[in-house]
């Protein structure tokens, strides 16, 4: 039997990398991860900032916002390992988000080979779902790869100097991860000003000052990214998914999604059926 711990854990290659994700679709990120580069380049937006990575970068990836590929050079040669949030938070290491508002990071080359070499051997023991040992080992590889990244870091980075979050930022980043949880059920400002203890107005002018769009663009923009995925990978009839995402009434939701695509749900639907998918990144 296929231990849970395997289903939580993905190791994606640059051979795999489109089988996951298409470019110049926007997805739900659901999943946190380390992008190991060791060659070419990758282009991707997430949670509203375009990020170009290159040889020798690594990038954590954390499940809030979205993330939508723009490019991939043909030689890239890229590793992602992408931790279930839950497997995530239950893993013990010093890595404080609110402390880093920059997640991409160049680092030497041997240390990129050692991320690789750790990599392609998680791959490997993923493989191996009915060894005794096969959590533990995945667990211990997992902290290795991690802690690997993190002392790169901290000894060719300077943090004191670089990547410290303004309040402004870390209120963006607090907002987010807060969006991310309750985007089916609330879609006020009002509810998410509250949670973080500031005023609607302060937080919907701090959102427009970050990201270049209102609070309630943002908002909707998870809904609508979310709308496509249950609209196309699901069987679900489409009044299921207005009342899955609190729409009380089928037909303004049907009203939401032609206002911001252009399409009503059905036309939606039988244009892109099965073509958009939860991404594993």
């Amino acid at each position: 039997m296929r231990n849970i711990i395997n289903e939580q854990i993905k190791v994606i290659t640059e051979k795999r990398l489109l089988n996951y994700i298409e470019i110049g679709k926007s997805y739900p990120s659901t999943k946190t991860s380390i992008f190991v580069v060791k060659k070419g380049t990758i282009t991707f937006t997430k949670s509203f900032e375009t990020i170009t990575l290159a040889k020798n970068d690594i990038y954590f990836s954390f499940a809030n916002g979205f993330f939508e590929l723009i490019a991939i050079s043909p030689d890239i040669e890229i590793n992602i390992i992408a931790l279930d949030v839950e497997l995530f938070s239950k893993l013990s290491f010093e890595f404080n988000r609110l402390d880093v508002y920059s997640n991409q990071f160049e680092i030497p080359e041997t240390i990129v080979s050692e991320l690789w070499k750790l990599s392609e051997v998680l791959q490997l023991n993923l493989i191996k779902s009915k060894s005794k040992f096969n959590t533990t080992i995945l667990l211990n590889l997992l902290s290795v790869v991690l802690y690997t990244a993190l002392d790169a870091i901290n000894t060719y980075h300077d943090f004191t100097t670089k990547g410290v979050m303004t309040r402004k930022q870390e209120l963006v980043f607090d907002f987010l991860n807060l969006l991310s949880k309750h985007y089916k059920k609330e879609r006020e400002v009002s509810f998410y000003a509250q949670k973080l203890m500031v005023t609607t107005r302060h937080l919907s002018v701090t959102i427009k000052n970050i990201t270049g769009k209102t609070a309630n663009q943002v908002i909707h923009q998870y809904i609508i990214a979310e709308s496509k995925v249950l609209l196309a990978s699901s069987n679900k009839m489409i009044s299921e998914i207005a009342f899955e995402l609190n729409f009380n009434d089928p037909y303004y939701f049907s009203n939401f999604f032609k206002k911001h695509t252009g399409l009503n749900p059905t036309e939606f639907k039988t244009k892109n059926k099965k073509d958009y998918i939860y991404t594993s990144i």
